[in-house]
């Protein structure tokens, strides 16, 4: 896959081209994906993604959760086998323009664009959402209909945010079509887990507007250096020990090593349990070998073998 981060000659003329924020790059931007590329072939060119970045809701200055880091998003394009990217920077001249304004003078100007290609929801340009608002740009453009794995399916960005804040790892994963990962650094914390025999490694994200679902036990398959593991994950406030600040603390199953600085991905399978608080610590340790348990017992059920 070709990266570009800025307008060049380089590019390829002529493309089939789609914009959008891609976050995620979840079913329905995949489906979006893989239509530019067959209308590419059966044309004769190349397909080309133009994505933003940052996100125009953080370049805005609203709060936004993201699904994906920009080198999350690089990956997973080239995974689907896109084969020219470019990463515009979203500033306030670009944020200005109106949708044909934006065809116009960026698509066809300057990229040759020869034709483009849009999700059902997306918007391009200030304050311009349809179609038929940019009807009168110098190059076909159309739309395609929602996508749906099932026929109640909503596969947007958003529905999957909600769906991590519910903890619904499953359905999430569907909607994505992979498992969600986060990634980071293993930091120092108290070393609390240690002294009850369930050591952890807690993880400081690599980009802290990386959305977290929500708090609680899961089974997660995790990569340090390039060995897989199985292991359990918590995300929470460690109630029984009177934390307040969210942590994210990461047991590796079969790994005894000192893991400080060391760079780990942990991918979601599922949910096992919400956060709990314990009258007593040897509660909490009877939970957290029912825990480990059942992190076995799913990789088996599921024949995930690490």
């Amino acid at each position: 896959m070709r990266i570009f981060r800025e307008i060049s000659s380089e590019i390829p003329r002529g493309c089939v081209a789609t914009v959008g924020v891609f976050d995620g790059v979840h079913r329905g931007h995949q489906y979006i994906i893989r239509q530019i590329q067959d209308m590419a072939d059966n044309s004769g060119c190349e397909e080309l993604v133009i994505t933003m970045n940052p996100h125009p809701a953080s370049f805005f200055g609203r709060k936004i959760s993201l699904l994906s880091t920009m080198d999350e998003k690089i990956a997973l394009f080239e995974r689907f086998g896109v084969r020219n990217l470019l990463v515009l920077n979203f500033n306030s001249e670009i944020a200005a323009l109106s949708g044909t304004k934006f065809i116009d003078d960026i698509l066809v100007s300057q990229l040759a664009v020869s034709r483009l290609l849009l999700g059902y929801n997306n918007s391009i340009g200030h304050k311009e959402n349809g179609v038929s608002e940019i009807s009168s740009a110098q190059i076909p453009v159309s739309r395609l209909d929602r996508f749906h794995l099932d026929y109640s399916d909503d596969i947007s960005s958003s529905s999957i945010r909600s769906l991590l804040s519910d903890g619904d790892m499953a359905t999430a994963n569907r909607y994505l079509g992979y498992k969600y990962c986060i990634s980071g650094n293993v930091v120092h914390g108290q070393g609390i887990g240690h002294t009850i025999g369930f050591p952890t490694a807690n993880i400081e994200l690599s980009d802290s507007s990386k959305m977290l679902p929500m708090n609680g036990v899961y089974v997660v398959s995790a990569t340090l250096g390039d060995k897989p593991y199985k292991a359990m994950l918590n995300i929470g406030c460690r109630p029984t020990f009177g934390g307040e600040k969210q942590t994210i603390e990461l047991h590796v199953l079969g790994c005894n090593d000192n893991l400080y600085g060391e760079k780990v991905k942990v991918c979601f399978e599922a949910r096992l349990r919400g956060e709990q608080k314990f009258s007593e610590v040897e509660a909490l340790v009877a939970q957290l070998e029912k825990d480990k348990r059942a992190v076995e017992e799913y990789f088996l059920k599921n024949a995930l073998s690490l």
